[in-house]
């Protein structure tokens, strides 16, 4: 009985991907197909897509809209792919993902997905957050307690703080150059942070005063230990005194 309804929710929840995966699954294991599709993927034009958007946007706007209500299924396809992706690089060999990694960074526009981020955090940046009862805050912070979760699941085990020191140190470095955008997002922070000192009280002030704790408590520890040495060298020399005396 659970078998059959889990396999009539299974038929249910098929859709194009699961078939675009079942017909992969045959049409790989022919080498034409994979010759044929080795030369589309190297014919990909990514300068092309700013078009293409242009086109389905000013052309058939209700295509564009009908395009956008599914965007959230096909980020959730992306993501999924990613995730899926990251488990099974994981298990490769260090040097064979290291090449394989060098390769995809190389081949990256850094710039356009610098624009992308930047356009993208400008129109959210844009709308009126500050009602803590829209739908939008509610979806953006339900999405974050999901992403956050997810995210520490996947990277337990992963020594954060070694790597966290590492970018830190690095993002000083160019922190110091006033011509960089980290040396200019820093001071657009430092004004964001004399605007806001409740942010500085509760949140920024405990960060940069938790791992200061425990030195201070060895400092001060120091001295006092220190003084009861000289008080127990003292005390041994009176005694020593007194026997003699």
């Amino acid at each position: 009985m659970n078998v059959q309804t889990e396999t009539r929710s299974e038929a249910e929840a098929r859709g194009l991907v699961d078939a675009a995966d079942r017909i992969l699954r045959e049409l790989i294991r022919t080498p034409k197909f994979k010759e044929t599709a080795i030369i589309l993927l190297n014919s990909i034009d990514p300068p092309a897509a700013r078009r293409l958007v242009r086109t389905l946007f000013w052309q058939d706007p209700g295509l564009f809209m009908s395009i956008l209500a599914s965007l959230p299924a096909v980020l959730n396809v992306a993501f999924e792919a990613l995730a899926e992706s990251a488990i099974q690089m994981n298990s490769m060999p260090s040097p064979l993902l290291k090449d394989l990694l060098n390769r995809v960074v190389a081949g990256m526009d850094g710039a356009a997905a610098g624009e992308a981020v930047g356009g993208l955090a400008k129109m959210v940046l844009s709308l009126d957050l500050a009602d803590r009862e829209s739908n939008l805050r509610r979806g953006l912070s339900s999405l974050m307690g999901d992403f956050t979760n997810s995210c520490s699941l996947a990277l337990e085990g992963v020594p954060l703080a070694e790597r966290l020191s590492v970018w830190m140190a690095r993002t000083a470095e160019r922190a110091k150059d006033k011509s960089t955008s980290t040396h200019a997002f820093i001071q657009a922070f430092r004004k964001a942070l004399a605007e806001n000192p409740d942010f500085s009280r509760h949140v920024l002030k405990p960060l940069l005063e938790a791992p200061a704790r425990p030195a201070a408590r060895k400092t001060a520890a120091k001295p006092k230990g220190q003084a009861g040495e000289a008080r127990a060298k003292k005390t041994q020399a009176r005694s020593a005194q007194a026997k003699k005396g």
